[in-house]
């Protein structure tokens, strides 16, 4: 595996922040289900702050990149997976795509789920928000799977879908 060394530049820094941030409101989530607090009004503060979770995790993905995921694996590997020895990154099969995919459009449905029982008044409980709830954070967690499950390809190309590429030059007709 070849060393890609990570420019530190701004789009490095703000990219590790919001990495490090989309992680925090899990961790709070589960904290604050502790405290006195209505569960209504609970789940909705917290699906909100779990949304901007996801937001923050997807732009550090473009701006962070291929390089810096390489090192999160090989970070991984090393302190989980010492017996292996590295070798050249293969691509992933086309069945890992495909569950990759299937994972990554099934990721928003709790999301629309959920905005459609609010729009016609459910739930009625405190049950009925926890489980949304929870929908909704089963379904940040599919989003987050599907992208480790795509590989580094993938984010290459998503990376490339957010960048400019500027005008290409016309083929002139003789």
């Amino acid at each position: 595996m070849e060393n890609q060394k990570i420019k530190k530049d701004w789009k490095y820094y703000l990219g590790m922040t919001l990495f490090i941030y989309c992680w925090i409101p899990y961790i709070v989530s589960g904290a604050v289900l502790f405290f006195n607090v209505p569960l209504g009004k609970l789940i909705g503060i917290m699906a909100a702050f779990i949304a901007s979770s996801e937001i923050s995790f997807a732009i550090s993905v473009v701006l962070l990149g291929k390089p810096f995921i390489k090192m999160l694996k090989a970070k991984f590997k090393e302190k989980f997976l010492r017996h292996k020895s590295p070798g050249p990154e293969k691509p992933i099969s086309k069945t890992r795509h495909y569950i990759g995919i299937i994972l990554l459009i099934l990721s928003f449905i709790p999301c629309f789920v959920v905005e459609i029982s609010l729009f016609f008044g459910y739930p009625k409980t405190d049950e009925g928000h926890v489980v949304m709830y929870l929908s909704v954070i089963a379904g940040y967690t599919i989003f987050i799977v599907s992208l480790f499950i795509l590989g580094g390809d993938f984010w290459d190309r998503l990376k490339r879908l957010f960048q400019y590429q500027g005008k290409s030059p016309v083929p002139v007709e003789n």
